[in-house]
């Protein structure tokens, strides 16, 4: 059983209405302490790391200077402790309805979250023997708290890269992905690439089970579908597979979704979530469906054509995809980044890993060195933007670090820096991931998953995700690294740029 908020009520609330005391907050968080409940959403939960606990933590919007919105932790300087795991670090310590204050007896004086994923860090250090310790509020007193966390180490400097702490969490997450489903869809996909990627040998049974169902020699281009977002990540997978295996006995179904993507593809370049329709005479690469297009699934179609073609399928429509989706893309260059459809480039580094999904694309080509290095820099430059995308940010937390390593493993590990504080928020005490997020609770939110925030994106396997990322050292995938161009590596001077660059995003 796990212990939740509503299970148990909310003593703060209930005690506010019944003496009649005020309940609106001032301008900004609610003070918790007071009973100050204003905006106070339980639904609404962020994971907190490794302690076994969720919190609701104030979220502030933030309107970009493009007009987008995204919302953030900022202001935040309490949390309300939603939900205890049974066995976790904090059972029998923490209770819902607890307010973290602040850490070792001093208060928060920066964003709560991100200030507890710091002190999580120092605590799971070999030195500090895995104790946090947590300034508590509990029914009207203040106190310490004491966890026991997982002893985890430190992060090195060159982090994914040469680190005992990123190996033993890699594990962790692979054990933990080892278990899960593999869903013949996009979904399943993904997973299938993330357990590639570890180059594990015992999972290869059934990687291979998986991509003889996902392309089957019988396959028939005329029955592929429009679905724009299953073709271009089963070829990826697909791909990515015959390239480490050579198993040839799915060579038939990448020509297929190869060819026929190709096929799909609008005039410009573009996609929509399906395949454009016919030109007026009946002849291919007609407008785009009346939705119109969506660079997200784009992308992912455009790199399924390049992987294809890496794979040794030869048709006439291949090379002129290619090249009208770079110079789709290429557009963008030195503007901002790859927007939503056919709109103004957005004004920051990234949103929903887009400008990273670039640095990939243009990379597998091998032969767009100015394309790639851009977006490679965008992506390095946008770990700041990892939780800012258009109904949620799961291919921000897909693609982020795989786009800043194609910069090379000082960029890689640059943005790895930047981002490990997040990496470790959304870390559970049982080595699993979890998706977590400010934008799935942004404005017209219809986000109902309950107490433990959302289990995935749209059925995307967190630590399939995260698995990738913490997979980059290994370079067992064309999208993890390997065979990457030194042309393609950002100097020192760039990456550093690059970083100062992104602490001016929102």
């Amino acid at each position: 059983m796990t212990k939740t908020y509503h299970q148990i009520g909310c003593p703060l609330l209930a005690m506010a209405m019944l003496l009649h005391l005020p309940v609106m907050a001032a301008e900004g968080p609610p003070d918790l302490t007071k009973g100050e409940t204003t905006g106070v959403n339980p639904k609404q939960t962020y994971n907190l790391g490794s302690t076994g606990m969720r919190g609701w933590i104030y979220l502030k919007p933030a309107t970009h200077f493009d007009g987008l919105q995204s919302r953030t932790t900022e202001v935040s300087r309490q949390i309300l402790v939603t939900h205890v795991g049974v066995k976790s670090p904090a059972d029998g310590v923490m209770q819902v309805n607890d307010v973290i204050l602040g850490i070792d007896g001093k208060m928060f004086t920066d964003d709560a979250r991100r200030s507890i994923a710091l002190a999580i860090q120092e605590a799971e250090k070999e030195t500090n023997k895995g104790i946090l310790k947590l300034t508590r509020w509990r029914a009207g007193k203040t106190d310490v708290a004491e966890l026991k966390l997982n002893i985890m180490g430190t992060y090195s400097a060159t982090a994914p890269y040469n680190c005992p702490k990123s190996k033993k969490i890699f594990a962790e997450a692979c054990e933990a992905l080892e278990k899960e489903p593999l869903p013949e869809n996009w979904c399943g996909a993904i997973s299938g690439l993330a357990l590639l990627a570890t180059g594990n040998p015992d999972n290869m049974p059934k990687i291979r089970e998986f991509a003889h169902k996902m392309g089957p020699p019988t396959m028939d281009r005329s029955k592929i579908g429009m679905d724009v977002w299953e073709s271009g990540y089963r070829n990826l997978f697909l791909t990515e597979y015959y390239l480490r295996t050579g198993d040839k006995e799915v060579m038939h179904a990448i020509r297929e979704i190869t060819i026929a993507t190709a096929q799909g593809q609008g005039m410009y370049g573009t996609y929509g979530h399906g395949f454009a329709d016919l030109t007026a005479d009946g002849k291919l690469h007609g407008s785009i469906p009346p939705y119109g297009p969506v660079n997200q699934a784009g992308l992912v179609a455009n790199l399924a054509i390049v992987m294809g073609k890496k794979c040794g399928v030869k048709d006439a429509e291949i090379d002129p995809a290619i090249e009208r989706g770079s110079k789709f893309f290429a557009y963008f260059v030195d503007k901002g980044t790859i927007p939503y459809g056919e709109h103004e480039p957005y004004a920051f580094h990234d949103n929903n890993g887009k400008s990273a999904m670039s640095a990939v694309y243009y990379a597998m080509q091998g032969n767009r060195p100015k394309e790639t290095q851009f977006f490679a820099k965008m992506a390095t430059a946008g770990y700041k933007n990892r939780e800012c995308g258009h109904t949620g940010q799961g291919f921000s937390y897909l693609w982020g670090a795989l786009g800043a390593n194609i910069g090379g493993p000082a960029a890689g590990s640059a943005f790895f820096r930047q981002a490990s504080a997040h990496l470790d928020l959304v870390r559970r005490c049982d080595g699993s991931f979890t998706y977590d997020g400010g934008e799935q609770y942004g404005p017209g939110s219809t986000d109902d998953d309950t107490y433990y925030g959302k289990s995935s994106y749209a059925g995307l396997s967190p630590n399939a995700t995260y698995v990738l990322t913490y997979s980059m050292p290994l370079k067992n995938l064309y999208i993890t690294g390997k065979d990457a161009k030194p042309t393609n590596a950002l100097t020192q001077q760039d990456v550093a740029a690059a970083i100062t660059s992104g602490r001016f995003d929102l």
